[in-house]
C-alpha cells in the first residue's frame, strides 16, 4: 500500500461534480500529489460551489475561460504536470492542453469500453437490460472515450438497480481503479491497449424526447426505463395535460384484465392502478404529479380520482 510520501508524480485533477467530489477526496486521502485542479467553466451552475470545495481542501484551483487559451496552457506547463486525471467532464479536452502535460490525460469512464461510450452509460445499461457494466481508465485522445485502455474493472448490475445506485457504486469503483493506476504510474510506464475499431452500443445522454415513457414498449422495458432515470432525470408522462414523473413502478400480468390500448388505464384497485402496455401492465408506485403532490399510487387514486380508459401520453 502506498503512503503519502511515496506519491511523487505531479497530478492535475480535472472534473465536474458529483464524481469530482468523490475523486478529489479519494485521491487526497490516498496521498496523491495533486498540484492543481480544473473544474467547470465560470458559467456552469456548479462553478462557485466546486471552487469553494477545492479551496476548502487547500488545493490550487485553476480558473480559465477556454481550454485552449495560451494562459491556461502556460499555467499547466509551469506546474510541470506529469499526468492529468479526469473524473466526469462535459468539455472536450483539446490536444494542446493534453500536450501541456508530460504523459497526457487519463479519464475514468463508467463503462467497459468500447461499449457505452458517451455521457450517460448509467441509464443506457439499465434500459438495455445489461447484467454487467464496469469502469475503464483510459488515455484521452481526439475522440470521445476512444483512447487507449489502461485498466478495467467489471461490475455486476444488481436486480432493480437504479441510475442512482450504479452511479454511486461506479464512482467508488472508479476511484479505486484510478488509485491502482496511479500507484502503477509511480514506478513504471502505463500500459496502452488500443480500443478495437468498429461501431459499439452507445452510452450517449438522452434527448428530451427520450425522457417520455413509450407505452408501445413492454411493461418490463418501461419498468427498466423508469429505474434507469431514477433519481437524477426521472421518467415522464402526462395525464389530463399535467406532467407526471414516475420514480418507481412494478410489472403485472395482463391476463386478469380486459384488453386496453397501450397507455390507457386498464384497472384500478384500492391502492394501485394499472396502465396497459404492448405486453403486460405497468403499476406505478411512486410518482410526482405536476405541482400537486409527490406520493404513492394510493395518493394518486385518492387525489386525482382516475377513471378506467383514461390515457397516459
Amino acid at each position: 500500500m502506498f503512503t503519502r510520501s511515496q506519491f511523487k508524480k505531479r497530478i492535475l485533477f480535472v472534473g465536474i461534480p458529483d464524481m469530482a467530489y468523490i475523486g478529489i477526496d479519494g485521491l487526497l486521502m490516498a496521498g496523491v500529489n495533486i498540484v492543481g485542479v480544473m473544474g467547470p467553466k465560470k458559467d456552469h451552475n456548479m462553478y462557485g460551489d466546486f471552487k469553494n470545495f477545492i479551496y476548502s481542501r487547500g488545493l490550487n484551483y485553476i480558473d480559465f475561460d477556454e481550454l485552449d487559451e495560451p494562459q491556461l496552457i502556460q499555467t499547466i506547463k509551469d506546474l510541470e504536470v506529469d499526468a492529468a486525471v479526469v473524473c466526469s467532464y462535459n468539455y472536450k479536452v483539446p490536444k494542446v492542453l493534453r500536450d501541456a502535460t508530460k504523459d497526457g490525460f487519463l479519464n475514468v469512464h463508467p463503462s467497459l469500453l468500447p461499449k457505452y461510450r458517451g455521457g450517460n452509460p448509467y441509464s443506457r445499461v439499465i434500459m438495455n437490460g445489461e447484467a454487467e457494466t464496469g469502469v475503464t481508465v483510459h488515455f484521452m485522445d481526439d475522440g470521445f472515450d476512444t483512447g487507449d485502455i489502461i485498466a478495467q474493472k467489471p461490475y455486476h448490475i444488481p436486480a432493480k438497480a437504479t441510475m442512482g445506485t450504479i452511479f454511486n457504486e461506479l464512482n467508488f469503483i472508479g476511484i479505486e481503479l484510478l488509485l491502482q493506476v496511479l500507484q502503477m504510474y509511480e514506478t513504471q510506464d502505463l500500459p496502452r491497449i488500443p480500443q478495437p475499431k468498429g461501431t459499439f452500443i452507445s452510452g450517449n445522454g438522452l434527448s428530451d424526447r427520450e425522457l417520455f415513457i413509450n407505452y408501445e414498449k413492454t411493461a418490463e422495458e418501461i419498468e427498466r426505463f423508469i429505474r434507469a432515470l431514477n433519481p437524477f432525470i426521472m421518467a415522464s408522462t402526462t395525464f389530463r395535460g399535467n406532467l407526471m414523473k414516475i420514480l418507481k413502478a412494478e410489472v403485472a400480468s395482463d391476463a386478469f384484465c380486459l384488453p386496453h390500448p397501450a397507455g390507457t388505464l386498464a384497472k384500478i384497485e384500492d391502492d394501485k392502478f394499472f396502465i396497459a402496455t404492448s405486453k403486460g401492465l405497468l403499476v406505478p408506485t411512486v410518482m410526482q404529479f405536476g405541482s400537486f403532490f409527490i406520493g404513492d399510487s394510493k395518493d394518486f387514486i385518492r387525489i386525482v380520482d382516475p377513471k378506467i380508459g383514461e390515457e397516459f401520453k
